[in-house]
């Protein structure tokens, strides 16, 4: 197994905000990224569940993944797998999807990035996942589950600059109360009706068992753009149970309430005065932010949610 021969870079941080559910943004730039070499960021283990999972990641150029897998010492290397590759060439953005595996097992999964420019090659550190005990259900169907109507999300509206598409958006969900074992993540399409979040993918952080939610979870999405992009983080609350099939939304209960704690405090102000300046023209803007409407955070949104201020953080 190979070593190390680049390390991810942390972006250049700046703070903004987006759309639909209440959100922080970030600008995302690779730091000291050298031209025809592979700079991974935002790589991410996601989708845990007994038979299969995920890895999200950002690619600072054109790159072929390839994906090797291995038993729990890092160095037996796996079979039986299979894996799937989503990616958007403009943004960087990437979601490999290994299936096949075999529940409660440890592995440990390894990244080569090829640079599709110079071929220059790029190495991840060897990365520890361990499969999901058990789906616990009501109606399972075999080894394969049915979804259920009430568990399916739609992802929230994105924001997009001028030229851009959706699928160019990588984005995930997870519970803020720390009881699911994986965020959930989903490489949008260019089609606002075929996007959805399935929630029966979160399994216990505990015992690995299936997580049953039941409505009002804390959650947290975040859209990563890309290269040269924004990383946009919304706060909102998961619905109750509605008895039907059809797909639902996340819930922001309070316009006033960005971080969907339940009150509106001073981080909800201070996320406001961190997206001031910004404009409906602009990349980041997050309408969510825009309280007032006019296509600008500014002052006057500061006010509004002043006016709001009922709770300690």
């Amino acid at each position: 197994m190979r070593n190390d021969k680049r390390i991810m870079r942390s972006g250049r941080v700046a703070g903004v905000l987006q759309t639909g559910c209440i959100a922080v943004l970030f600008l995302l730039m690779p730091a000291g990224a050298e031209a025809g070499v592979p700079v991974i960021a935002n790589q991410r283990v996601t989708d845990i569940t007994t038979r299969s999972f995920s890895v999200i990641l950002t690619v600072n150029e054109p790159s072929t993944p390839t994906l090797s897998l291995f038993a729990a010492d890092c160095m037996t290397p796996a079979s039986g797998f299979s894996s799937t590759l989503q990616q958007n060439a403009t943004s960087g953005n990437m979601r490999i999807t290994v299936r096949g595996l075999t529940a409660a097992t440890g592995y440990c999964y390894q990244l080569l990035l090829t640079s599709l420019s110079t071929s220059e090659v790029t190495t991840t550190a060897a990365v520890p996942v361990t499969t999901m005990s058990a789906i616990v259900r009501t109606a399972p169907s075999g080894l394969n589950i049915v979804p259920v109507g009430n568990d399916i999300l739609k992802a929230p509206t994105v924001h997009l600059p001028t030229g851009a598409t959706r699928d160019t958006v990588l984005s995930t969900v997870e519970l803020l109360n720390g009881s699911a074992a994986a965020p959930l993540s989903l490489l949008l399409s260019t089609n606002t009706g075929s996007d959805y979040f399935n929630l029966n993918n979160l399994f216990t952080t505990t015992t690995g068992n299936t997580l049953i939610v039941t409505g009002g979870e804390r959650v947290k999405i975040s859209e990563n753009h890309g290269i040269g992009g924004c990383r946009i983080e919304r706060f909102c609350t998961l619905p109750t149970a509605s008895g039907g099939t059809s797909p639902r939304a996340f819930i922001q209960a309070n316009a006033n309430d960005i971080d969907a704690s339940g009150g509106v405090n001073i981080l909800d102000i201070l996320r406001v005065v961190g997206g001031k300046g910004t404009t409906s023209s602009g990349p980041c803007f997050n309408s969510d932010l825009d309280l007032n409407g006019d296509g600008s955070i500014d002052a006057a949104d500061y006010v509004i949610i002043k006016g709001g201020f009922n709770g300690l953080p």
